[in-house]
Parts: structure tokens; C-alpha cells; sequence
């Protein structure tokens, strides 16, 4: 979603900072759908402002760390198997 998508959402606008957390709210929350999401964040906003935000946002930061840690780890674990492999074919 682009800031001005869900400005044109919410029917008014919003700083840079705001949206970068409302994104990220957005992109990690568990609790926000993948089908529906961006109506779901824009009336989340209409109800709360940017109270409700700050709220999920470290818990959406924290998934997101997560994610990109699983990431790390499965191209490590893929290097470490081509390594094997290697290794087994010079037998």
C-alpha cells in the first residue's frame, strides 16, 4: 500500500513517520489479513488514530526481525547443503 492509497483511505493526510509505522503495522501484524488488510489498517485508524499504531508496531518490529532471521538461517542451511553436496561428489 502507498502513503497516498491509504490517505485516500482515511480521507485526510499523514506525516512520512506516521505512515512508516502504520506500513509497518500493516506488512507484520498477525492480526492484520492479507485479503483485506489495508481496510482493516484504515478503519483501525479512523476508530484509534495513531494511539492503536503505536501499540502494534513493536510487535510487528519484532516479527518482522524474526522473519528476516528465519531468512538468514534458511540461505545458510541451503550453503551448508550445496557444501555437502560437493563434498559428496568428489568421493
Amino acid at each position: 500500500m502507498q502513503k497516498h492509497e491509504f490517505e485516500e483511505l482515511i480521507g485526510e493526510t499523514i506525516t512520512d513517520n506516521q505512515y512508516q509505522i502504520i506500513e509497518e503495522v500493516y506488512m507484520w501484524h498477525p492480526s492484520i489479513k492479507n485479503t483485506s488488510g489495508k481496510e482493516e489498517v484504515a478503519e483501525l485508524y479512523k476508530s484509534f488514530g495513531m494511539t492503536i499504531f503505536r501499540d502494534m508496531h513493536k510487535r510487528a518490529c519484532r516479527i518482522r526481525a524474526l522473519e528476516e532471521s528465519i531468512h538468514v538461517r534458511e540461505r545458510e542451511v541451503r550453503a551448508i547443503q550445496r557444501e555437502i553436496e560437493e563434498l559428496k561428489s568428489t568421493e
